[in-house]
């Protein structure tokens, strides 16, 4: 078979295969725009578009008789907002500390840097029981602030081996002759190091608040009154015993969507080289 023809096909399945894992998000996207009367309709655009679903959601609030009323989102999506960036820097930080330990003083051995990974591969649901208790104890339960205390036991073992890889790729010399210039090991760390880790560190507080911004369960048994709770968790109070509220829902959704989606297209290139630091030379 000719190599142009082989390339046309190849491209012609790639983006038929693209537009049937995107079919979902059109349809939720098509969805958020339906009014009241064609939620129900199997149509993958709506009729009659409205932006009323977006409108109430963000700004007035919507009452749907016995199928429920809802709050505007903005502080859901304000608590999302804090919570993510704020877990997001902290785990960033927290993980470039560790991995540097680990790195270039062995701190901890073999045996740490493998328990560090190992508690990535525990599923989130199985502490989370001990989480709440623990949240309970120490006053953070329904909190933001305990969303921020126990994100990072899910995102800083992942986080600390992002930039175990990141700090691989830094010259040893550049950090010995800056230790011969005079720098501290905390100089040699700020200046040297990490400046040079920087996209390891980028693609690290970017995983962390992606992990951050669209958690559900967590939130949802962590922070269940409206002070503490965030976007995701708020969402699936469009879902009742009474009915779903398809058009909100999906509005929501697409706002929800729409910080990972433009993240994503926005840093693709740096993402990639950050996940490969240290593995490729």
């Amino acid at each position: 078979m000719d190599k142009r023809i082989l390339g046309l096909v190849i491209t012609l399945g790639a983006w038929a295969l693209g537009i049937i894992y995107l079919l979902p998000f059109i349809w939720m996207i098509g969805t958020s725009f339906k009014p009241i009367g064609e939620w129900g309709l199997p149509t993958l655009f709506p009729e009659s578009p409205t932006s009323r679903n977006y409108l109430e959601i963000l700004v007035t609030g919507g009452v749907y008789g016995v199928r429920g009323h809802f709050p505007p989102i903005l502080r859901y999506l304000l608590n999302s907002v804090v919570v993510s960036v704020t877990v997001a820097i902290l785990t960033s930080l927290l993980g470039a500390f560790t991995a540097y330990g680990i790195l270039r003083y062995r701190a901890g051995g073999t045996f740490f840097a493998n328990w560090i990974l190992s508690l990535r591969m525990i599923p989130p649901v199985v502490i989370l029981y001990p989480l709440v208790v623990l949240t309970k104890a120490i006053g953070l339960y329904n909190t933001l602030g305990g969303l921020v205390f126990v994100y990072p036991v899910i995102t800083l073992p992942i986080v600390t081996w992002f930039m175990i890889g990141a700090f691989k790729s830094v010259p040893r010399e550049t950090e010995e002759a800056a230790m011969l210039d005079g720098c501290t090991p905390f100089q040699v760390f700020t200046r040297i190091a990490l400046p040079q880790a920087s996209i390891g560190l980028a693609t690290s507080a970017i995983f962390a608040f992606l992990f951050s911004w669209s958690e559900f369960l967590i939130p949802l048994l962590l922070a269940p009154s409206e002070s503490a709770m965030p976007l995701t968790a708020f969402a699936g109070y469009f879902s009742n015993q009474y009915g779903i509220l398809w058009g909100p829902l999906s509005a929501a959704a697409v706002i929800i969507s729409l910080p990972v989606i433009v993240i994503a297209i926005m840093i693709q290139k740096y993402l990639i080289r950050g996940l490969t630091l240290g593995f490729i030379r």
